[in-house]
């Protein structure tokens, strides 16, 4: 995830025709390649994907980030606390119900967004891998 929230904006053109502006989080810019990096929609553009997806890794981070925050759960003393947090595992639970369901039934598109929404989440919670 990304730790700095500064967007540097820049020019894109085409044919040196100005298209449009693109707004880049900093740590984007170290990356050297890029797989299929802009779709076309619209005069919109977007990045769609950065390097390879290590879903092992990904698991490993989903499962050590659920287990802690369950822990913390248990732990919390107070009452409001703890009710705010149960509601929060129960939604990431059927997060991670939602994706073991993707991937049985191999429904690619969204077990990729599946991920994608759970780090996000989780990164929200105070977990980074």
């Amino acid at each position: 995830m990304f730790t700095d929230v500064t967007f540097k904006k820049y020019h894109i053109s085409e044919n040196d025709k100005l298209i449009g502006d693109l707004e880049v989080n900093a740590p984007l810019l170290t990356s050297t390649t890029f797989a299929m990096p802009f779709i076309r929609e619209k005069e919109l553009k977007r990045v769609t994907k950065i390097g390879d997806r290590n879903y092992e890794k990904l698991n490993q981070y989903i499962i050590r980030s659920l287990k802690d925050y369950y822990n913390r759960l248990m732990n919390s003393t107070s009452i409001s606390e703890r009710s705010i947090m149960l509601k929060t595992y129960q939604h990431l639970y059927e997060m991670w119900n939602d994706l073991h369901n993707y991937k049985r039934s191999n429904n690619l598109v969204e077990m990729d967004k599946t991920y994608d929404l759970f780090s996000y989440e989780l990164y929200v919670l105070g977990y980074t891998e």
